[in-house]
């Protein structure tokens, strides 16, 4: 079978069923993908998907089964069978989205407001990788091969993913939102981080750039591109965020864009995610939405582990657990000066994937850490122990508990408390043992 063939024969039967690549989520008749990553092979969990009733594997290993079928590059059946579908897509704008910070969530604000004037088709969550973004666009074929606009985040963790994907895409509408200190360790200097991001721009098809013009290198480089350019910002933009505040349920936000603007956006949003609405706001404009800031007002957001903010016993608990970096460490501050609390309290893991650059990171972070009254640490991993050279953290420890048990005698009605790491520090954890204590009495 060559690979064309294989192509057709992949999408033939993963047609009207749900393909996934954890054996933990099969159902009865999905199709399992067995992809080989650095630590674990989904080829070791074969049998245990087709147990779990998956009517086929695709395997890059040869099985004793008609349901497993052999592959030798199931990355290449992915991104060969994305092309195909979406050759006969029949998208009137396809818009791409990238940056360190704020994929997700502009993406989401995007497809929201240009499903007022056509069909929108989004990718799944945040499946923004060379798997996810094929998986996504497989998954979601019905859904999009009639769609008028098409909305896509792309991910970037390695040098070359990002052409990848806009090879794949060729997209008209090219964002980039911010280029900060995420996964900086996986390029090796910052001029490579950001060489990766601004290959969003290498789309052949690009017809309009929109990225941050608060940041001088991004704008410098776009203000050279052949193609319509927008730029949001603090700055004299496309779209200029004069100002941001709260009251108990809302945001309001003051902007200008062809004059001022005011807006009530659902919910606290953070300064990085106000920004996001002004990419997106970009966006739909460009797309022919004659007033972006009239639609966002019936938008709710749902911020699962992005700058959560509840109330409870009197207490601000905002949790932040999705990302972290230096950049949106200093978004997260800049909206929490402007929530009214007694104290401020930061219960902080380390931002990972720093590399070499861990240490200064660290030390940075501490001084930005100088905007609480009481930071606490929790240091599974050591590395935001560097952070103690610019702040003293009134306790650092590894146990959930005794970090949950701190703040459940200590923290007081008025008090503002904040916690925020990197994914995988997993300081959910010491969250929700707080709440359990709270909650006890």
């Amino acid at each position: 079978m060559n690979s064309n063939e294989a192509v057709e024969e992949f999408l033939k039967l993963t047609e009207n069923r749900k393909i996934s690549v954890d054996s933990r989520e099969i159902k009865e008749g999905d199709v399992f993908l067995a992809l080989k990553g650095e630590k674990i092979d989904g080829n070791d969990f074969v049998l245990d998907a087709l147990n779990r009733g998956a009517a086929s594997a695709f395997t890059s290993r040869k099985f004793n089964d008609k349901r497993a079928i052999y592959c030798q590059d199931i990355k290449d059946l992915l991104m060969r069978a994305s092309r195909l579908l979406l050759a006969g897509a029949h998208f009137e704008k396809l818009i791409s989205i990238t940056g360190s910070n704020g994929k997700t969530t502009t993406k989401e604000i995007v497809a929201f407001l240009l499903s007022k004037i056509g069909r929108t088709f989004k990718t799944e969550g945040n499946l923004n990788t060379e798997i996810g973004l094929p998986l996504s666009l497989i998954n979601g074929r019905r859904e999009f091969l009639f769609a008028r606009f098409g909305v896509f985040e792309l991910g970037t963790n390695n040098k070359g993913d990002l052409e990848k994907l806009v090879s794949l895409l060729e997209p008209q509408v090219c964002v980039l939102l911010n280029v900060g200190s995420a996964h900086l360790g996986n390029f090796g200097s910052p001029e490579d981080l950001l060489k990766e991001k601004l290959s969003i721009f290498n789309s052949r098809r690009m017809t309009t750039a929109i990225t941050n013009g608060d940041d001088t290198r991004i704008r410098e480089f776009v203000r050279n591109l052949k193609c319509e350019k927008y730029f949001f910002g603090t700055g004299r933009y496309d779209f200029t965020l004069v100002d941001f505040s709260y009251d108990d349920r809302s945001t309001k936000v003051h902007f200008v864009s062809d004059g001022d603007k005011f807006v009530r956006l659902n919910g606290l949003w953070s300064a990085g995610q106000i920004m996001d609405f002004g990419a997106a706001y970009l966006v739909a404009k460009g797309c022919g939405l004659e007033e972006p800031a009239i639609d966002i007002a019936g938008l709710s957001l749902s911020f699962n582990d992005r700058f959560k903010v509840e109330k409870i016993h009197g207490m601000t608990l905002i949790s932040d657990f999705y990302n972290s970096s230096l950049e949106s460490w200093r978004s997260a501050v800049d909206s929490i000066k402007k929530i009214e609390s007694k104290r401020k309290i930061a219960v902080v893991g380390s931002i990972l994937e720093q590399g070499t650059h861990s240490g200064d990171t660290h030390m940075e972070l501490g001084k930005i850490l100088g905007a609480f009254d009481e930071v606490l640490f929790f240091n599974t991993d050591r590395d935001i122990e560097m952070a103690c050279g610019t702040v003293k953290p009134v306790l650092i420890s590894d146990d959930v508990r005794e970090l949950a048990w701190w703040l459940k005698e200590n923290a007081k009605k008025g008090d503002l408390i904040f916690f925020k790491a990197s994914r995988s520090v997993f300081l959910e954890r010491v969250f929700g043992k707080f709440m359990e204590l709270i909650k006890d009495g």
